[in-house]
């Protein structure tokens, strides 16, 4: 597949997906569920043209904690998107994770 250019990526992306379910490859074995609950505008200064934005993933009752890093997220429409994602901590649902596109 062909790589996403990430810094013509925009809020409007990830919107549409907003309280979906994504799925999140950890490893080769192992793709969890998790839904896309929060995007957010950022304040903040980015040299590239699209504003500043964060999405916030959360796993399907998974509350296992993975390392940052580079992880998966794929779903039908938008295929296979590599993303850093740190882990933000836990709730009753699951694990959140956050990805930061500045």
């Amino acid at each position: 597949m062909e790589a996403y250019d990430l810094s013509k990526i925009t809020i409007d992306d990830f919107s549409k997906y907003l309280n979906q379910t994504l799925d999140v490859r950890f490893t080769d074995a192992q793709t969890t569920p998790a839904v896309l609950t929060r995007v957010t505008a950022l304040n903040s200064y980015t040299p590239i043209e699209r504003g500043p934005f964060s999405v916030e993933l959360q796993t399907t009752g998974d509350h296992t904690h993975r390392p940052q890093g580079i992880y998966q997220i794929l779903h039908p429409d938008i295929k296979e998107l590599d993303l850093f994602l740190v882990p933000i901590g836990p709730d009753a649902s699951g694990m959140r994770y956050e990805a930061v596109f500045s």
